[in-house]
């Protein structure tokens, strides 16, 4: 079958015509104009949808039908039409000479040049189509019409020839073909092990479905399966190439929304199949059939497509995407207080489970990272002393900047036993100068503190508050009690029990660093709150 043989449709009659065109008028004036709800849908048929192409010609396109069909030793291969001598014979279906195989030049700016026939041994007398190769080159699937019948191809396997480079034998069809169904469109995925391709053979969900098959050890075929997840509709799906490094499938349809009669998609695979199915867009598809989408590169390719203003039926087209950037970024924030949290270790995790960005969140807690649209990620946020979070979102094409902030649940503090005390471990509580009131951040430690006590019902703590060395005695030690009950009130008031807990101020007599000239480190080293674990707590007198 011709590629795109499904599009061929009856004539309308004026009378026909006539009659829908009433129709329409009288459900506008009874029902209205129906609205759709679904924006995804709305927004693929009206807008670039994410992408931004830029689309040339190429120069090999004839008043004939060009398709192209892949890459092969740095040059393009295509299937045309065209007519060669003055007796090519023609198909009766298309009125247009049968087509052949040819090997095009690729130039420094990916035009295309200098097309010649590929291969004398295929070029005979029937229509040749999509061929794909082996990595190393020497095997080669190609599609072509059943003698007598073209509307119905068959796929082959040849091998070249190791000493005349270029001669293709040992031609075999596949042990899946039939007479009563097409294949069409075969394309090997990067590693080899996968043969894709499109059939309408029995069992497919619409005309045609795209399709896989393993590809041996020994070179033979596995089981004949369909593509898993949405891919197939209820219409046609065909030309299923992937992307250089294997993450995606392109393919053409015209059974999913898009501008009219075939266009191109985009799908990533997932553990559940291709789920996701993205229209490329109006900067690429048109309201014409636009199909065989060839990555080249990451960013540039080809296409074919029978748009207006070409050579011929059906021409070759080349591309050029420009990336744009999109970002998610947020806040690490705690869960009980609200506050950002600085210096949280935050990883973004692609659809394949690669790390593709680590970041430590700044002082206000933001994190940003460059993301992709239309694709899955996960976020993880690790901070010592709080439970890692993992959040899985998605980005899509209506913002270029996705908000995610990231919620963080503290742990029970650490408890740690020395030869000299037990104690529970946690970062230093902070006071507002010359004062004994508990600064806002501070309560971020103390709910750690809490959680301990709270997992531990018959733990009894000590909380012994400490000064720096500064001012005198006697007030330091007022200060210091002031600090540690603050610390007992704080803990109280979320249910920790009076008697489990003995405040005790040592104002600067206890530091941890013996010093006269103290640095401000040293002194904010020396300014602490500690909870040391007691067997049993003596009776505030």
């Amino acid at each position: 079958m011709y590629p795109l043989s499904a599009l061929q449709t009856p004539q309308i009659s004026q009378k026909m015509t006539k009659f829908l065109l009433l129709f329409v008028v009288i459900h506008i004036a009874f029902f209205g104009v129906s609205q759709t709800n679904n924006v995804d849908n709305f927004n693929t048929i009206n807008n670039d949808n994410g992408f931004r192409f830029e689309t040339l010609t190429t120069g090999i396109n004839t008043s004939y039908s060009d398709y192209g069909s892949c890459l092969f030793r740095n040059k393009f291969i295509s299937y045309s039409s065209r007519k060669i001598g003055a007796f090519a014979r023609q198909d009766p279906i298309t009125m247009e000479p049968f087509t052949n195989l040819f090997c095009n030049d690729i130039l420094p700016d990916w035009d295309l040049e200098r097309p010649l026939l590929f291969s004398y041994v295929l070029n005979k007398n029937e229509n040749l189509g999509t061929v794909t190769f082996s990595e190393d080159g020497f095997t080669m699937y190609f599609t072509t019409n059943l003698k007598g019948n073209t509307q119905l191809y068959q796929l082959f396997v040849a091998k070249m020839d190791p000493v005349k480079l270029g001669r293709w034998e040992n031609i075999t069809p596949v042990n899946f073909n039939s007479e009563s169904y097409s294949i069409e469109n075969p394309h090997l995925s990067s590693d080899g092990r996968t043969l894709f391709f499109a059939s309408d053979m029995p069992g497919s969900v619409g005309g045609f479905d795209i399709y896989k098959v393993d590809i041996l050890e020994d070179g033979s075929f596995g089981s004949v399966v369909a593509v898993e997840g949405n891919i197939n509709t209820e219409k046609d799906e065909k030309f299923p190439h992937t992307s250089p490094d294997g993450k995606f499938l392109y393919f053409a349809s015209n059974g999913h929304r898009g501008l009219g009669g075939y266009d191109i998609f985009k799908t990533r695979k997932t553990s559940e199949g291709y789920k996701r199915i993205v229209n490329l867009g109006n900067t690429l598809n048109s309201t014409a059939d636009d199909i065989a989408f060839i990555p080249a590169e990451e960013m540039l390719g080809y296409f074919t497509s029978n748009r207006s203003g070409g050579e011929g039926s059906y021409d070759i087209y080349r591309y050029t995407e420009t990336r744009i950037e999109h970002q998610v970024t947020g806040k690490i924030l705690d869960f009980d207080t609200g506050f950002p949290l600085a210096g949280t270790s935050v990883k973004l995790i692609d659809t394949d489970g690669n790390e593709v960005g680590s970041v430590l969140s700044d002082s206000e807690g933001n994190y940003q990272f460059q993301v992709l649209p239309f694709e899955n990620y996960t976020l993880t946020a690790e901070k010592d002393g709080y439970q890692t979070a993992i959040i899985m979102f998605d980005t899509d094409n209506k913002t270029e900047i996705f908000k995610q902030d990231v919620i963080l649940k503290i742990k029970a503090a650490e408890i740690v036993t020395t030869e000299e005390k037990t104690y529970i471990k946690i970062e230093n509580i902070q006071f507002d100068f010359d004062s004994a009131v508990i600064k806002p951040v501070s309560t971020i430690t103390l709910n750690k503190v809490y959680r301990t006590l709270s997992e531990n019902p018959e733990m009894k703590v000590a909380i012994n508050a400490h000064t720096d060395n500064r001012g005198n005695h006697s007030y330091n030690l007022r200060l210091s009690l002031a600090r540690a009950r603050s610390t007992v009130d704080y803990l109280a008031a979320k249910g920790i029990a009076l008697d489990r807990m003995i405040p005790s101020g040592f104002g600067e007599s206890s530091p941890l660093i013996n010093c006269t000239q103290c640095t401000e480190e040293e002194h904010e080293l020396n300014r602490r709150v500690e909870f040391i674990v007691m067997d049993e707590a003596p009776q505030i007198k």
